[in-house]
């Protein structure tokens, strides 16, 4: 990684020190001896939500260790996975752990907001006690009927 001096943003330098911080990453030493690192926005995002999420992850897994019923509470940021079963809440919380290593990998967020999203989106259908049924009752062969294939409609 090259080092860059502050006077190098007044001059020249300037250029190359924005164009390496969005390759990767760029170091600035300050005049005080400090070094100051200048990263993407899109990856200090993917970097913090992935840190936050783990440590959630951290929490309900700590959680599910001792309870097989745990609260919204005990869950702390990921209540919402006390909507599912044992087996569901093990496959929410793999999914997660590999968007986590997918975001940090990718240093893009969208891998874990969308599991997130997809998860947090089923557990408020299974909180409804209607769609609940719907997702997780028995089927009879009685609920389904024979229909006709669709034909064209000769309008004109």
């Amino acid at each position: 990684m090259v080092m860059f001096q502050v006077s190098d943003l007044a001059g020249a330098r300037r250029r190359e020190f924005l164009d390496e911080a969005k390759r990767s990453s760029a170091s600035l030493r300050d005049t005080d001896g400090s070094v100051l690192i200048m990263l993407a926005a899109q990856r200090i995002a993917a970097l913090h939500e992935a840190v936050a999420v783990t440590t959630q992850l951290f929490t309900a897994e700590a959680v599910l260790a001792r309870t097989s019923a745990p609260t919204p509470v005990e869950l702390g940021g990921l209540a919402w996975l006390a909507e599912f079963d044992a087996d569901d809440r093990a496959e929410a919380l793999a999914e997660i752990r590999n968007a986590v290593v997918l975001t940090v990998a990718s240093e893009d967020p969208a891998p874990l907001r969308e599991a997130l999203h997809a998860w947090v989106t089923t557990a408020a259908v299974m909180r409804d006690s209607a769609r609940r049924a719907v997702h997780i009752g028995s089927v009879e062969d009685s609920e389904f009927v024979e229909v006709d294939a669709p034909r064209s409609s000769n309008d004109g």
